[in-house]
């Protein structure tokens, strides 16, 4: 992929924009439609309806803390009419704000005709393919090992690299992870894999689920920190340096700002926890400067290797431009491949995980203390 693909100057923004027929309109949505029956699927319709009805725990929830408090205030009552209480009121009260933030999310989501005409015609307009979804996010395994991955909006650009623009959903239906990811992303397919490498904006959103253990966090030289938070596994830190030149970081500060970085197995994302299949062009224009600064950056990161990988055994080299045969050893990593500390950061919880924990673990104790009495 060459940088000039990206170019800001040659992106046209216009059809995110201009004023449009509703005559046009109609003739491309009957078509539209046709091609992708997923857009009158009503499955949508009745998931944010359901989510708003699932809101009212949380003046359960509510009901049930102050109920708890009132015993406290009063004095005298077992703990098991405390501690049980508390514990459902806790996750309802949790579930109730849970919901309401996936329904207020996936409400600014809806798509309408006007809409998907829009953005059908930018990505005609700038070399892409557009698919409204949903769809399953399974080729980004990396990523849909972590939950079930829905993507929507999905463009793709005519490139010899995969790469792709898409609003992710992540939902991790454990207790663990209680919770849902929304956002948008995108994500390029490298030649190798290299290892997992996370790079967080330091002005990102709250997180409510699960982040690397600080014990991996690497500090890098200049004001870098400033702006991001770079994670990569213990015993790596030679080769993030390897990869996050002081050139790289220059353009991660000057062009990368709002999106996380991630380099997971084989693949490379820009993250945000906005949409970024929107028509909103300003956005438009940071995200392909936010690819124009690393994609010509890539080549050099293919040629990484892990040297903790046992040695490739020797091979024979023949000097053709002699004529005389001879054998040599050569000893390299293997291309493609990282050792298994190098794969994946290690992860702790989140506050979305905490809460969750925190609500199972009351009403665990106040069901065990209610059965001893």
């Amino acid at each position: 992929m060459q940088t000039t693909e990206y170019s800001t100057t040659s992106l046209d923004t216009s059809a995110l924009t201009d004023r449009v027929k509703r005559r046009d309109v109609r003739k491309f949505y009957r078509a539209f439609a046709a091609r992708y029956q997923s857009v009158r699927n009503p499955d949508m319709i009745i998931r944010r309806a359901t989510m708003f009805m699932g809101i009212g725990c949380a003046p359960i929830g509510v009901f049930a803390l102050a109920y708890a408090a009132a015993e406290v205030a009063r004095g005298g009552a077992p703990a098991a009419d405390i501690v049980a209480p508390a514990g459902v009121g806790v996750l309802m009260l949790s579930t109730g704000i849970m919901l309401a933030w996936f329904f207020v999310r996936t409400f600014k989501r809806r798509d309408t005709p006007k809409r998907h005409y829009r953005l059908a015609r930018f990505a005609a307009a700038n070399g892409l393919s557009y698919k409204p979804g949903p769809v399953s996010g399974k080729h980004l395994k990396p990523w849909a090992r972590r939950g079930y991955l829905r993507l929507t909006r999905v463009m793709r650009p005519a490139s010899q690299r995969t790469i792709e623009f898409a609003n992710y959903e992540l939902r991790v239906d454990t207790l663990r992870s209680p919770n849902a990811q929304f956002g948008g992303f995108c994500a390029m397919q490298l030649r190798t894999s290299l290892p997992h490498i996370l790079l967080r904006a330091q002005h990102g959103p709250f997180a409510f689920a699960a982040l690397p253990d600080g014990a991996q966090r690497l500090s890098l030289e200049g004001d870098f920190d400033d702006h991001f938070t770079l994670y990569c596994p213990e015993e790596y830190e030679r080769d993030a340096l390897y990869l996050f030149t002081p050139d790289v970081m220059a353009r991660l500060i000057d062009r990368v700002r709002g999106f996380d970085v991630e380099i997971v197995d084989d693949w490379l994302l820009l993250v945000s926890s906005r949409d970024v299949v929107t028509l909103d062009p300003e956005f438009w224009q940071a995200l392909y400067d936010a690819v124009g600064a690393l994609s010509d950056k890539i080549d050099r990161w293919e040629r990484w290797r892990d040297d903790r990988l046992p040695a490739l055994p020797p091979v024979v080299v023949t000097a053709v431009d002699t004529g005389a045969g001879w054998v040599g050893s050569k000893h390299a990593a293997p291309a493609g491949q990282v050792a298994k500390r190098g794969r994946r950061l290690r992860m702790r919880l989140g506050w979305g995980e905490r809460i969750g924990l925190l609500g199972f673990a009351l009403v665990l104790i106040g069901g065990v203390i209610a059965l001893s009495l």
